[in-house]
């Protein structure tokens, strides 16, 4: 999405991306939680009809995704997210579904709706810019005050930020060394904690 390198001698680099394969988990979990909020009340998006997808129930899922989320970070951390890591690592997230024709079935039906949505401008475009170039030129400047500058060329600093279009409300890990996971509502709930918290993941030694 963004990559800046600006500030000199201090070979600080911020990388902002919204991913395909954080945000489809996110758009997951939403779904599992909707399924036991028989109500409908204050549903998470997106509120669609999941009883014929063969999704894993309670504290499998739950599990599950935990393992997943987790899995899919360190890979985030090191690889560029596109759309096929869906279809090239299916078996990964099909383990959110049982074993049978159900879940496939609800596999294949949930990236169909994730992809009918993620791919529009009103979609992945959107979440993008929520981190617009001024608010993030603003933290970027903010961050690169505060990490301790180097003249060593062989150094160098990349926080690489990644996007999701909502809370993760199951607890996997969302931070690491030089990187981290941040859902859109933080930019504006909490704008004033958002760097002393990016700043903590600049500061974790591998």
């Amino acid at each position: 999405m963004h990559d800046i390198n600006e500030m000199e001698n201090n070979s600080f680099i911020m990388e902002v991306n919204a991913p395909y394969s954080l945000n489809y988990l996110v758009f997951m979990q939403n779904i599992f939680e909707n399924s036991k909020n028989s109500d409908g009340i204050r549903p998470l998006f997106p509120y669609v009809d999941s009883s014929r997808w063969g999704l894993l129930q309670n504290e499998n899922f739950t599990n599950t995704f935990r393992e997943i989320w987790n899995e899919v970070i360190g890979k985030n951390k090191r690889l560029d997210d596109h759309s096929s890591m869906l279809e090239n690592e299916n078996t990964l997230y099909q383990r959110l579904f049982e074993n049978n024709e159900n879940g496939r079935f609800g596999y294949s039906e949930s990236i169909k709706l994730f992809l009918s949505w993620w791919d529009g401008i009103y979609g992945n475009i959107a979440i993008q810019k929520v981190f617009d170039d001024e608010s993030m030129n603003k933290i970027y400047w903010e961050l690169s005050k505060l990490i301790e500058p180097t003249t060593d060329i062989t150094i160098t600093r990349r926080l690489k930020i990644d996007l999701v279009y909502d809370q993760q409300l199951l607890k996997g890990k969302m931070a690491d060394s030089w990187y981290v996971v941040v859902p859109i509502e933080d930019i504006f709930v909490l704008k004033p904690q958002l760097v002393p918290s990016l700043l903590k993941s600049c500061e974790i030694t591998e």
